[in-house]
């Protein structure tokens, strides 16, 4: 659960206090994402994370990772800037998001019911362990945008479809009333500066409403520079800048309202990769520049209908869209000349210029409709059913001028391919008595994968030589995934439940048809090949969980118990025990055996001012998680699993609401469990730590707030797991150093002005 909880989005969506057993005000959250129907946080079956954006604030919140901060099972793998010697392969930033040990492409993102891209592989040294990413990752977001951050812990398929098998984490920008509150013209002004990066943001917007319309822009904009570490090594020089635009209108014609959405945001960031210049594989010993660029555009349009008589239907919501995403890497590397006796060998000095760049783009219409319904007595139901269709395309170009090397036009990874998904699925949501609640659900699902070879795709095909093979077949897979929710409230504030949920992921186009090859060089003096696999299947998985839930006017508190069995792992970069011509190692993507993740949450918040008049505004909190991962086929530890993780605080907010204070501390033990098979040596194991961070705000007037954190306040010096695993190219774990280690004491403030 979250450590910091959110506050309602909006006044009249938090149930009013009431008798002795009502939720309390301040902690009513309405939670979406476990049901895809709003209703009351301790109504919900499951784990969730929630932070809206008042608490990405007042947690000084610099990047995507912010609303994870203080979560037990949550967390940001961030790639730093490799010391691999040939950089051209490895990028920077977040690539993946973590819940209780699954990731990647086992994990959905969608912003305001969009699905997001998958993370690519291909082009990543460490994709044998299933972390790397060839492109940027999966962070195409500002998060001065998000309005909303829910996540659901355990398989969601169910509800959210293929790769939901591990959560599903849903992003949810404003709308107009965010900013009108009730009037008919609203805005802020916004300018925030974060130590940790040199980085500097601001965000602008207003909403205006004349009779049923209304509309809001609003605009974020950052810039920024390396992420400081705490080590005697300094992080390779960096600079970025980010550009966001959001325009939403908002229609109401008698039963009807009609939203619609444009979107546009693009990062670029250039960094001197001077460690991998001087690194212990220096292939480029001269210098080495990185470039990156993300971009992402999306057009949608919402229709939702609430009829105000009677119908089939209480509410039906349809939506229609259209989304392309786009990562750009430019590199350009260079050698210096072998010198003997002081002279420069002609021809030995070398240059590289590469591009690798990935596009998706999808298009899609999805409609539910929820319909409550019972004879009155004792058993009442709360239905609902949907459809989810979906075209996405995806495709890649890697081109590459080498002075050692002939050139190569384009040494694309993966055949350009359309994915087709159609699902349905029913939900029933069933009260008796108003003290047990069952609540089945089903999705059928079918997934289409349509590669379409280009010739510079068959071109590489061909060079495999001996392992050449006919193009790409098309992929067809349907499934289903069931889930069923049991609950008893013995009264208002208690709940108990338990939870099963089917998951599945489908292969990816890139897994399907993925190519990639490196030279005699590196950690295998031979070098590696990767080979197509057109044979794979849909992974599984099948969660439970056993929970508690309470919330009164005393606080709240979370107890559970999970445990996940995953099977047929879709494994990359596995070796075939096969060599080619030239003494390369095959490896291919296969799915490869059994796993398993169990562990337990807890956590909780205390309003000290329900025990004692005087402690009026007082609170304490806990929130403490653990997860163990293993593969049960090689039967060894699964790296992705992040180490014991306890966060707490204590906290003061004025009664009136003006100001406020929180002391919060997190304290990660060490890790032990690890796989060292899947580096090129031993993994480099991360001492225990425990940091403290400061945020206070203050409201001088009801338009103006000021923001501050100090982070880190010991000047702790650690690693996060999550970020010293993943490859470092040639050199694997063992390039782990101070370079890599998180920042040091920091801080952050933000000024806002509304009117």
């Amino acid at each position: 659960m979250a450590l910091h909880p959110a506050s309602a989005a909006d006044p009249e969506e938090v149930p009013a206090a009431g008798d002795e057993g009502s939720v309390v005000e301040s902690l009513g959250d309405m939670v979406v994402v476990g049901t895809r129907t709003e209703q009351r946080w301790i109504d919900s079956a499951g784990t969730t994370l929630h932070m809206g954006a008042e608490d990405l604030l007042r947690t000084g919140s610099q990047d995507l990772s912010g609303f994870a901060k203080y979560d037990p099972t949550v967390s940001l793998p961030f790639d730093f800037s490799s010391g691999d010697g040939a950089f051209a392969y490895g990028q920077s930033g977040y690539g993946s998001i973590n819940i209780r040990g699954a990731e990647g492409n086992r994990v959905a993102i969608e912003l305001d019911g969009i699905r997001q891209p998958p993370q690519y592989v291909s082009t990543s040294f460490d994709m044998g362990s299933g972390d790397g990413a060839g492109g940027i990752g999966r962070d195409y977001f500002d998060p001065a945008m998000f309005d909303l951050v829910e996540v659901l812990k355990g398989g969601a398929s169910a509800l959210y479809g293929s790769d939901a098998l591990g959560g599903v984490i849903t992003f949810r920008t404003p709308d107009p009333e965010s900013m009108l509150g009730g009037r008919n013209a609203g805005g802020l002004v916004r300018t925030q500066y974060f130590s940790a990066n040199e980085s500097i943001a601001g965000q602008v917007g207003g909403a205006v409403k004349k009779g049923n319309t209304s509309v809001m822009l609003l605009y974020a904009g950052r810039h920024g520079e390396e992420t400081a570490n705490n080590g005697y090594e300094p992080p390779n020089p960096a600079d970025f800048t980010s550009n966001s635009a959001l325009l939403k209108a908002e229609h109401v014609l008698g039963d009807h309202v009609f939203r619609f959405a444009l979107e546009m945001f693009d990062r670029e960031g250039s960094t001197n990769v001077r460690s991998a210049a001087s690194s212990a594989f220096p292939v480029f010993n001269d210098y080495v520049y990185n470039n990156q660029l993300l971009d992402r555009q999306r057009a949608s349009l919402k229709w939702q209908w609430t009829p105000q008589s009677q119908s089939w239907v209480d509410q039906l919501d349809s939506h229609v869209y259209w989304q392309h995403a786009g990562t750009v890497s430019d590199n350009d590397s260079a050698s210096k000349p072998i010198v003997i006796g002081g002279n420069p060998i002609p021809g030995t000095e070398r240059t590289r210029q590469q591009r690798i760049s990935f596009d998706t783009d999808i298009m899609g219409l999805s409609s539910v409709a929820r319909r409550e319904f019972g004879d009155g007595g004792r058993v009442i139901h709360g239905g609902m059913a949907g459809i989810d269709l979906s075209l996405e395309g995806g495709d890649n170009r890697f081109t590459r001028l080498d002075s050692g090397t002939p050139d190569d036009v384009n040494r694309t990874s993966f055949a350009p391919t359309d994915t087709t998904r159609a699902g349905v699925f029913v939900q029933d949501e069933i009260k008796v008595d108003g003290k047990w609640f069952i609540t089945p659900g089903l999705r059928l699902d079918w997934q289409g994968i349509k590669p379409d070879p280009n010739q510079a795709y068959l071109d590489r095909l061909a060079e495999l030589g001996r392992f050449g093979q006919e193009p790409p077949t098309d992929y067809e897979n349907f499934s289903i995934s069931p889930r069923l929710n049991l609950a008893w409230k013995p009264s208002d504030i208690v709940q108990w439940y338990g939870t099963y949920a089917r998951g599945v992921r489908n292969p990816t186009a890139e897994e399907l048809s993925m190519i990639f090859d490196h030279p005699p060089s590196g950690g295998n003096p031979a070098g590696a090949m990767t080979v197509p696999n057109p044979s794979l299947e849909e992974e599984q998985s099948d969660a439970f969980e056993l929970g508690f839930k309470a919330e009164g006017k005393a606080g709240r508190f979370q107890s559970s118990l999970f445990y996940t069995r995953y099977r047929d792992f879709i494994e990359n970069g596995v070796p075939t025990g096969e060599l080619a011509d030239d003494g390369r190692e095959i490896v291919t993507t296969v799915n490869r055996g059994e796993a398993e993740i169990y562990g337990f949450e807890l956590g909780g918040m205390l309003d000290a001012g329900y025990f004692q008049k005087k402690a009026e505004g007082w609170q304490l909190g806990l929130s403490t998680g653990k997860s163990i991962g293993n593969n049960l086929t090689d039967d060894v530890p699964l790296n992705s699993i992040e180490p014991w993780k306890t966060a707490s605080f204590i906290g003061y907010e004025d009664p009136e609401g003006r100001f406020g204070a929180r002391l919060s501390g997190i304290y990660t033990a060490k890790v032990e469990r690890v796989d060292d098979s899947t580096n090129q040596g031993t993994f480099f194991r991360p001492p225990a730590w425990f940091t403290l961070d400061l945020a206070a705000w203050w409201e001088p007037t009801e338009t103006v707030s000021i923001h501050a954190g100090l982070n880190n306040i010991f000047d702790e010096k650690y690693w996060a797991w999550g970020s010293v695993r993943r490859g470092n190219g040639h050199l694997g774990g063992n390039a782990t150093t101070d370079r890599s280690t998180a920042p040091g004491r920091n801080f952050s403030v933000s000024i806002t002005k509304t009117f």
